[in-house]
């Protein structure tokens, strides 16, 4: 069964009912997801690099992981979810330090795929054993990508099409580069 998401409206309020994924991105429904940003001892961040498979932004730089919050689900659930899913990395609900909630607005593929979403942004520490273990989740990620704040602003600012585009969460990571 495809996955079900809460709508929202356009405010970030409840909806009160959910809808299959398929419909959300068809008809552009506002819905909840995840971003997650994982750092290394050192201070690197972690950008995931998509899958040449994906339905949208393949080939791309993207946050650490990300995802759908499930119908009835919260986000701090979400992200502990989708940190095993995308990486391989177990981790608890108290691991994850809460950054900021945003929104994103898109039109993607010739049209046809609309995503409208609230987000909770959140940053997790990783060891250095779980980074040794970190798995790529085969149709999601094709490999990792460490860079420090620094070196991600540089690539970004020379190469922004290598990256999927996420205006606060950068503005997050420039500030982070200041400290």
């Amino acid at each position: 069964m495809e996955e079900q998401i809460d709508i929202l409206s356009p405010d970030g309020s409840p909806a009160g009912y959910f809808r299959g994924r398929t419909e959300v991105h068809q008809k552009g429904l506002w819905h909840r997801t995840v971003h997650i940003w994982a750092f290394d001892g050192r201070g690197r961040v972690l950008f995931q690099l998509r899958s040449h498979l994906k339905e949208n932004n393949p080939n791309l730089l993207d946050t650490s992981c990300a995802g759908h919050i499930t119908a009835g689900d919260n986000s701090r659930c979400a992200a502990v979810r989708e940190l095993q899913e995308e990486l391989g990395v177990h981790k608890s609900p108290e691991d994850l330090e809460y950054l900021f909630e945003a929104t994103h607005e898109s039109v993607l593929n010739d049209g046809t795929y609309f995503d409208n979403e609230y987000y909770d942004t959140y940053r997790v520490n990783l060891s250095d054993d779980e980074i040794a273990h970190l798995v790529p989740q085969p149709g999601e990620v094709d490999d990792f990508v460490w860079m420090t704040a620094a070196e991600f602003l540089q690539r970004h600012s020379e190469h922004p099409e290598e990256f999927v585009e996420h205006p606060k969460d950068y503005a997050w990571i420039k500030e982070i580069s200041r400290l």
